[in-house]
């Protein structure tokens, strides 16, 4: 077995990139893009790991309730999720007029479909190592309780060997350059810089871009993604090329929603019964102040173990919830794989900590974790397009609004109009 060093864990339910999400002392603040730190070439950077696709995460790993959503950050994210919702709860014509799409007829579906397997070569993706054991026990990391409440076995599916176990939970990690590809002129065979990492598809030279993304599929019907840096954030910091990239400069392939969707398909006899999508240590800045205000709007000043925070389909924090950066992954993946999946909705979020772990040896920290229950959206509450907003559809912007919330959330009215 290969020493270990304490990394954090996330697991996560992630609109285009994710947040991050950890686990274990100190919270994935030394983070590598692999447990092995001897692999780290000399003067590596750890990667700052926030929202790839969204802001800075905090410095510290604490969650902070008094570090709260001012109101044009709870008022952004509110309208993000409100239109999240819609495309969910739209059949895929419908969720691609309101997205404006251009196809006729206009669809939401992604154009990346089945395991990706030869899509991630081609884009220069390669497996990262990763414990599969230590990393994907959830009981140990004190998550048994909201776990099994979800109907989902907490335990690791293989040892850190690789070897087979009763669990559940298979950790995955991908890594947007090849560990392995050694510089020629360095004595010590270190790996050849990752900006100097070329790869070429359809004639067109590309640059390696420090990405990473780290997650646990659990058949049972989960995902779990952990640590997750986008190529567009990745390129910024750490290892990367220290600037923005520029237009066409990033792999086409690089989404957390769609990277996630190729793993969840992948050899899944149950791939249509993604039930929950969770987030492990949640630290994204925008997502943590939401979460704080949310907290205080119902009473509460600090996290607390299972069920802990329950926010109900249809209300405010509900939907602020959605549209986060965190929310919002998971919500772009139903809505862009609702051919393979039918038409699903985020119906529920559960904002927990863990509690002590049961194994002698193992510290966690209490951090902050949200769970996402999926439900299949009820044939009589799927939305379409009109036949005359269809036909109008090309030539105005979409706005949704909520217009009434009956029965705790479970009957939402909403309103898509287009705007000349």
């Amino acid at each position: 077995m290969r020493p270990r060093i304490a990394s954090g864990i996330i697991i996560a339910l992630t609109a285009l990139a994710s947040g991050r999400f950890t686990e274990n002392p100190p919270a994935l603040s030394p983070k590598l893009l692999s447990d092995d730190p001897s692999k780290a070439p000399p003067g590596f950077s750890p990667p700052d790991l926030n929202a790839p696709e969204f802001v800075p995460a905090f410095g510290a790993n604490d969650f902070d309730p008094n570090h709260q959503a001012d109101q044009a950050l709870w008022d952004k994210y509110l309208k993000k999720g409100d239109h999240m919702m819609c495309l969910m709860e739209a059949t895929d014509k419908g969720a691609g007029w309101l997205e404006k799409d251009t196809r006729q007829p206009p669809s939401a579906a992604s154009r990346w479909k089945g395991d990706l397997r030869a899509e991630l070569e081609t884009w220069f993706w390669h497996d990262s190592d990763h414990d599969k054991g230590w990393a994907c026990d959830f009981e140990g990391m004190g998550l048994k309780t909201a776990f099994e409440a979800l109907g989902l076995d907490a335990r690791p599916r293989y040892d850190d060997e690789g070897n087979p176990q009763e669990g559940a939970n298979d950790c995955l990690a991908i890594q947007h350059y090849d560990q392995n590809r050694a510089d020629p002129d360095d004595e010590w065979g270190q790996m050849i810089p990752v900006m100097e990492q070329k790869y070429y598809v359809g004639g067109k030279q590309y640059m390696a871009t420090a990405a990473y993304y780290e997650f646990a599929v659990n058949h049972g019907g989960a995902l779990i993604v952990k640590n997750i840096e986008s190529p567009r954030n990745a390129v910024l910091r750490g290892m990367g090329w220290k600037r923005p990239a520029g237009a066409g400069e990033l792999p086409e392939l690089q989404f957390a929603s769609d990277i996630l969707w190729g793993y969840w398909y992948r050899d899944n006899p149950y791939m249509k019964k993604l039930r929950v999508y969770g987030a492990h240590h949640v630290i994204n800045a925008d997502t943590s102040r939401l979460v704080a205000r949310a907290l205080k709007n119902v009473g509460k000043t600090a996290l607390e173990t299972w069920p802990g925070a329950v926010f109900e389909i249809g209300s405010e924090e509900f939907r602020v919830l959605i549209g986060s950066p965190i929310g919002a992954t998971a919500g772009h993946l139903l809505a862009a794989h609702k051919a393979e999946l039918g038409i699903k909705r985020i119906t529920k979020a559960n904002v927990v900590t863990n509690e002590k772990s049961p194994f002698k040896g193992r510290h966690n920290n209490f951090d902050m974790h949200i769970l996402f229950s999926i439900e299949d959206v009820p044939s009589d509450e799927v939305t379409k397009p009109g036949e005359q907003a269809t036909a109008k559809r090309e030539v105005g912007r979409v706005d949704t609004k909520i217009l009434s919330v009956r029965n705790r959330g479970k009957n939402v009215v909403r309103l898509h109009t287009m705007m000349a």
